[in-house]
């Protein structure tokens, strides 16, 4: 979303920039840049180091083929699969931090390999110890739709609002994300009001994701007051549907982030006017301090504990309101797409050949 944003914008192609594509594992992203009459093929590439390795002579291969001024390696396996195939740094590659996958391992040694380091938040950067490190955070969202529009599509979508308090996430349907810490949650008895719309496809990396959160609510008991409806477009539009939006990334999954990076549903949900729960400190926690209050919570720790103490917080119609006003008046001042894309492409213009 990130990247597809700043192409959208159309500042790179109006530098000139000449725009080429290698897509490291097929999915919708080579549609998504056909549709924009981007030149992409699918090199596949594995996960692990070693499976990268393998493919690196080939990788180095195609980006040659190419002849780039610049490689842009969206993400921390793209950076290790270019640092792999360009050991000599030529054509010089800029890596685009999106998370913190692999911040122990890897981060500083990416970052030591790339000619510039652009993070989508200050924490997302810090553990490549990079001095010169750029920030350029996402840019705001699409407006959301109103909640009477929102609810009935998600209506339509299978969702029956079956107590008067929903909590929303849209997310993969990956372990780490912690879904199966909000089912926990709703069997708290301070959480009787709630129940939980998750919002997210299985993710190939977990492809029985939905089944065990499922099987995890029937075992507690609160089957009835969870829904997962699959994925479902712009869904990051229709939270104003919902009274409260969690984003509950936690430690606990191999090779997987330990928190959450930049959180686009955080921003998505202040726009609506939603107040957002966050179970670490982070750059959303950062977004939720606004200079006339709290726009959402910050859990004291990725629990289901934490997060019913949250809930019954949030119980409170009150609360949520003026959290929710606090969080749509910052979220309305960030950047937009035009921003963004600006500032990415003033990174790139001293890479450029006369």
């Amino acid at each position: 979303m990130w990247l597809l944003g700043i192409l959208d914008a159309g500042t790179l192609q109006q530098a000139p920039w000449e725009i080429d594509a290698i897509v490291l594992q097929d999915g919708p992203l080579r549609e998504a840049f056909r549709t924009r009459g981007i030149a992409a093929i699918t090199y596949p590439v594995p996960a692990s180091p070693i499976g990268i390795a393998a493919r690196a002579p080939g990788l180095r291969r195609a980006i040659l083929a190419r002849g780039p001024d610049i490689v842009i390696c969206n993400g921390v396996k793209a950076q290790l699969a270019v640092s792999m195939a360009l050991p000599e740094r030529r054509p010089p590659a800029i890596w685009v931090k999106h998370d913190h996958s692999y911040d122990r391992a890897l981060a500083r040694l990416l970052g030591h390999h790339a000619a510039t380091v652009i993070a989508t938040a200050a924490e997302v950067g810090e553990p490549t110890g990079r001095q010169d490190l750029i920030i350029i955070e996402p840019p705001r969202p699409a407006d959301p739709l109103p909640r009477a529009q929102a609810r009935d599509i998600l209506h339509e979508a299978g969702w029956t609002a079956p107590t008067p308090l929903t909590l929303g996430m849209a997310t993969r349907l990956v372990p780490y994300k912690g879904v199966d810490l909000a089912i926990r949650a709703l069997a708290d008895p301070r959480c009787a009001d709630w129940s939980l719309l998750a919002i997210g496809d299985d993710d190939p990396a977990t492809p029985g994701e939905r089944r065990r959160l499922l099987d995890l609510a029937a075992e507690l008991g609160v089957s009835q007051r969870v829904c997962v409806p699959g994925g479902i477009r712009h869904a990051g539009q229709l939270l104003g549907a919902v009274d409260a939006v969690g984003v509950l990334t936690r430690p606990g999954q191999a090779g997987a982030p330990t928190k959450e990076g930049y959180g686009i549903v955080a921003t998505e949900a202040m726009l609506a006017g939603v107040p957002v729960i966050v179970a670490q400190a982070g750059p959303i926690s950062r977004r939720l301090i606004t200079a006339e209050g709290p726009a959402g919570i910050t859990l004291a720790a990725p629990s289901a504990q934490a997060l019913a103490g949250a809930l019954a917080l949030l119980s409170d119609a009150t609360t949520r309101q003026q959290m929710g006003r606090c969080g749509s008046r910052v979220a309305h001042t960030l950047p937009d797409e035009d921003d963004v894309a600006q500032a990415f492409a003033e990174v790139l213009a001293p890479y450029r050949r006369p």
